[in-house]
């Protein structure tokens, strides 16, 4: 049987919380997460925007505070650590999602940021293994020219 979703919650918390990326978001995401309204994927998504928000308001460690196990989480902070021009730090959390989840062709994508320091063999090797796990995926994310 297929998950519902939670009901919404009359507060706007969520809407703000995955919305926004201020210290604004994070406070909803937190009031959100308190309630303990939210289940499954919903309940996810309040951790991964708020862990999404604290590395935009530059708290790297809180990203991970609550569920260090979600590869998600660290796909998040990766994603991060590249718009902020840290292609080792990047490289280090996409290599961590991928420990936990081998077959998340985006990390691996992501991983890519190896080309940045020089590792072109290890980008074409990620970018070889996701084309095979999700071939649809690595052409809309990555193009070689």
């Amino acid at each position: 049987m297929a998950a519902t979703p939670t009901p919404p919650d009359p507060t706007g918390d969520y809407d703000t919380c995955i919305g926004d990326t201020d210290d604004r978001a994070i406070a909803a995401c937190t009031r959100a997460i308190a309630r303990d309204h939210y289940r499954g994927a919903d309940q996810a998504m309040l951790y991964v925007s708020r862990s999404i928000d604290y590395l935009l308001a530059g708290d790297a460690d809180a990203a991970l505070q609550h569920h260090p196990t979600e590869a998600v989480a660290f796909w998040s902070r990766g994603s991060a650590w590249q718009t902020k021009n840290e292609p080792a730090r990047a490289i280090a959390d996409f290599s961590e999602a991928l420990l936990l989840d081998p077959e998340d062709a985006s990390s691996l994508i992501q991983r890519g940021a190896r080309e940045a320091i020089g590792d072109t063999a290890g980008c074409a090797r990620d970018i070889a293994e996701a084309r095979r796990i999700d071939p649809v995926l690595t052409t809309r994310k990555y193009v070689r020219k």
